[in-house]
């Protein structure tokens, strides 16, 4: 198996000016190509972690740490954070306040002039990153007069421009509605099928559920079960217990298990929906 894209080794942080621990012994390791989801209660250090992988804590913000955290095999301990944004890319929760340029296009652009990009090459990231987020109609709109979706998608098209290998979306769909969140959940899903590794943080359990591979569950700082998501969310009981839920037709499925006669609950409503129709044609209703 190749080295992780991402991984952390016993990773323990602490916020400057507090004695609380906010990540606790954190090991985990992310591969290239993989879509993972990342939930837990509020508090849970799910932000914290996000933002370890592109070296803003503990290298900008300070604070305290032990372990380590490697990004394509770049200790940032050694680095101090530097070469992470050279892979990484991340979204936050509110992408308005991201914004500071009058249109669209500037706004791709303005990371890429930061960076002292040739015009030609912005120019061609600009339609690039514009067509795979839907936005190529849009160019000369102003980002503060789109709705919610379209704003996380240039969000996300800012980030694209930059060519990362892993885009990080942390909490980016939690004020959207759901045409909006399905905007996001849709491209995010476009781009981890070019290759793309996905890290995205949400609360949304159907949505992450219906296109995560690997689960990352948190509570209070550290990860308590991480796993193919298809396994994870078959210990409901276990979820429960950090107040963390089930989607709603695995929660149903695992409570019929018996009388359906499976041995893993689908976590997918289409899943669950095939697996009915298959129950009830098989079912003598005489």
């Amino acid at each position: 198996m190749n080295n992780p894209i991402v991984e952390f080794k016993n990773f323990s942080y602490i916020y400057p000016k507090t004695e609380k621990i906010v990540l606790d012994g954190i090991n985990l390791s992310i591969y290239e190509g993989e879509f993972v989801g990342i939930i837990g209660c509020n508090k849970a250090g799910k932000s914290t972690l996000c933002q370890s992988m592109v070296g803003v804590l503990p290298h900008l913000l300070g604070g305290k740490w032990d372990g380590d955290v490697l990004v394509d095999g770049i200790n940032l301990g050694e680095t101090k954070g530097a070469g992470a944004t050279d892979v990484i890319g991340i979204v936050f929760q509110d992408a308005e306040s991201q914004f500071t340029q009058e249109t669209v296009e500037d706004e791709i652009a303005f990371a890429m002039c930061n960076f002292g990009y040739e015009r030609s090459v912005m120019r061609e990231r600009i339609i690039s990153a514009a067509t795979d987020c839907g936005l190529i109609d849009m160019l000369d709109r102003s980002p503060f007069k789109l709705s919610g979706g379209q704003q996380q998608r240039l969000a996300v098209a800012c980030i694209l421009a930059l060519q990362p290998r892993v885009i990080i979306l942390d909490e980016s769909t939690s004020q959207l509605d759901p045409i909006g969140r399905d905007e996001v959940f849709n491209l995010v899903a476009k781009l981890h099928q070019q290759g793309r590794t996905i890290i995205m943080v949400d609360h949304n359990v159907e949505k992450i559920a219906e296109y995560v591979e690997k689960l990352v569950v948190m509570d209070k700082g550290k990860i308590i079960l991480a796993d193919k998501a298809e396994d994870a969310f078959q210990k409901m009981e276990f979820l429960e217990q950090f107040n963390i839920r089930v989607p709603q037709v695995t929660e149903a499925c695992l409570k019929m298990k018996e009388c359906l006669e499976i041995d893993k609950a689908p976590i997918k409503l289409e899943n669950a929906i095939q697996l009915l129709q298959i129950k009830l044609e098989g079912t003598n209703f005489e």
